[in-house]
């Protein structure tokens, strides 16, 4: 397993690959001050899917399993597209799910932390989906974990600083060397994504949880047109 990823590296603990997120509002323009602070739960996403199963086995990097095992920078020239598009105000995502966001910390650090719960029938895979968010600037560390076994995550990862306060952040989530049932959730479970940083009034918790658009991989394509386009950076193992 792997510890939490950071910006610098997956090395200092991707394993956790946490998808929740947070921030209180408060007044006044320095960092916010807060012990916890969790957000109501919204939904999104259609209640009927098709996601093929990838076929092949762990470590078979050549196979559809293991797509997002492996993946180099994607640099772009000129400013981030992102910095372009419109503000997303309402979570969206191709897939049934609720989201909330949580916030655990004080004035100078805390953890945001999207918690996703799979409101389908069906059972969801997140290898290769892709998260698109706005949150607090200058994160040091962010990843994944489930409600069931799982294993082995990693990302292809981007900050845009927008120069408010706030960042744009792109994260492929990619897995590896594992069995497809460790890159699934079941109907009724939850995953979790986290971002650590400091806080800052620019942003809420509602508006981070309202930013999110999540894109899960529902054709074994990777996702890899976002991740070219906004152009992330694989973090190291």
């Amino acid at each position: 397993m792997y510890g939490k990823s950071t910006r610098r590296g997956l090395g200092a603990g991707l394993g956790t690959v946490l998808l929740l997120a947070g921030l209180a509002a408060f007044a006044g323009g320095s960092p916010a001050s807060a012990d916890q602070n969790t957000t109501t739960a919204v939904t999104s996403g259609p209640a009927d899917f098709t996601q093929p199963a990838a076929t092949g086995q762990p470590s078979q990097y050549n196979s559809p399993l293991e797509r997002c095992a492996n993946g180099v920078d994607h640099p772009i020239s000129g400013p981030n597209p992102l910095l372009s598009e419109p503000l997303t105000t309402q979570f969206t995502s191709n897939v049934a799910l609720s989201e909330y966001v949580a916030f655990s910390g004080n004035q100078w650090y805390g953890d945001w932390q999207f918690v996703f719960t799979n409101t389908s029938s069906h059972v969801l895979s997140t290898d290769c989906a892709v998260l698109v968010f706005r949150a607090p600037s200058s994160s040091d560390d962010h990843g994944y974990t489930a409600t069931q076994q799982y294993g082995h995550p990693q990302q292809d990862y981007l900050e845009v600083p927008r120069g408010d306060g706030t960042s744009f952040y792109v994260a492929r989530l990619g897995f590896h060397d594992v069995p497809l049932a460790q890159r699934q959730v079941a109907p009724g479970q939850s995953f979790t994504y986290t971002l650590g940083g400091v806080p800052n009034t620019a942003i809420t918790n509602a508006q981070i949880r309202d930013s999110l658009r999540f894109t899960a991989d529902l054709d074994l394509k990777a996702n890899e047109s976002l991740v070219e386009h906004y152009g992330t950076d694989r973090l190291t193992n």
